[in-house]
């Protein structure tokens, strides 16, 4: 799923939000043509609101955005929270055989994009569009971004920074900044390819990894996922209580030896699975108690994850 807000001066802007399929097994010209309208509905619905007009435009299509009424007064930021692997700096997509965004393998998405925008600039010519055709797009990682927008709630703690969705996303945070390579904290500064009992940590931990736990416990029908795990065991179910007991025990005795080492004050936890952590808390505090570290599930991942991408904006103005 493709979720974008606005933020102005590092607020989110209220009232604005997009949710759309992210088309992320779509061939490479489908899926940046629906970030190119993302951009362009996100765009629409502040300008709609910040300059007073009734409702939205045209429900979002591209006319909207012709009203010579719609100026904009500063110059635009696009950031995207993207999964890894991925070169960042450059833009370019390096994800292959991960089942989402394939077709981007080795592509440039910020040359993609500027040329899909440029083209709709020329196709509708308007003030509104220029401005974004114009647009600075920056990446960072989805993990990244969401522990670099935790972080500013702690700014003086050190933190483990963990997203759990489809796989497994981390962050090692020492007061606001990134750690990477020492104290335990592996070279990238992230878990995912990282074993635990003989395999990588992000097959393990996400959404995929709890339904091969599943399975290998005779829990998983046709057509359940997480969410139906997590439903009966909330009910009371027996075998899905224990099914999430063993995996709090087995996040808790993957993250033991770094949190050891790094000593972090808090462990942050995000992602869908997070929303479930009611179901598996005992467990992993069980495990990690000999640290002392406190745990806290963040519900609101995505305005952490928005606040991150801001600070990839933020880097130059503190040069």
């Amino acid at each position: 799923m493709l979720k974008g807000a606005v933020l102005r001066n590092g607020k989110r802007v209220p009232g604005i939000q997009l949710k759309q399929p992210s088309r992320a097994q779509d061939d490479a010209a489908h899926i940046v043509a629906g970030f190119a309208h993302a951009c362009i509905d996100l765009l629409e619905q502040y300008l709609s609101q910040e300059q007073g007009l009734e409702g939205r435009l045209n429900a979002g299509r591209l006319e909207g955005l012709q009203n010579e009424r719609l100026k904009v007064a500063h110059p635009i930021g696009i950031g995207f929270a993207f999964p890894g692997p991925f070169d960042y700096k450059e833009g370019i997509a390096l994800l292959q055989g991960v089942g989402k965004y394939d077709a981007l393998y080795g592509q440039s998405v910020r040359s993609l994009l500027k040329q899909q925008l440029l083209s709709l600039k020329t196709a509708f010519p308007a003030p509104a569009l220029n401005a974004l055709a114009e647009a600075d797009i920056r990446f960072g990682n989805d993990a990244l971004m969401f522990g670099a927008g935790a972080a500013l709630r702690y700014p003086c703690e050190r933190l483990i920074c963990l997203t759990l969705g489809t796989g497994l996303g981390s962050a090692f945070i020492d007061r606001g900044r990134v750690v990477a390579g020492v104290q335990g904290v592996p070279a990238s500064g992230m878990l995912y390819a990282q074993t635990f009992e003989g395999a990588p940590v992000d097959d393990q931990f996400g959404r995929r990894g709890l339904l091969q736990l599943a399975a290998s416990q005779g829990l998983l029908q046709p057509d359940m996922d997480v969410a139906e795990l997590a439903a009966a065991a909330a009910a009371g179910d027996e075998p899905c209580l224990a099914l999430f007991h063993s995996y709090g025990e087995r996040l808790g005795s993957m993250l033991l030896p770094y949190v050891m080492d790094f000593r972090p004050d808090r462990i942050l936890l995000g992602g869908q699975i997070s929303n479930s952590w009611e179901l598996w808390r005992a467990a992993l505090q069980r495990i990690l108690a000999p640290s002392g570290v406190s745990l806290v599930q963040l519900p609101d991942t995505m305005s952490c994850v928005y606040q991150g991408i801001h600070r990839l904006f933020e880097e130059d103005e503190q040069d």
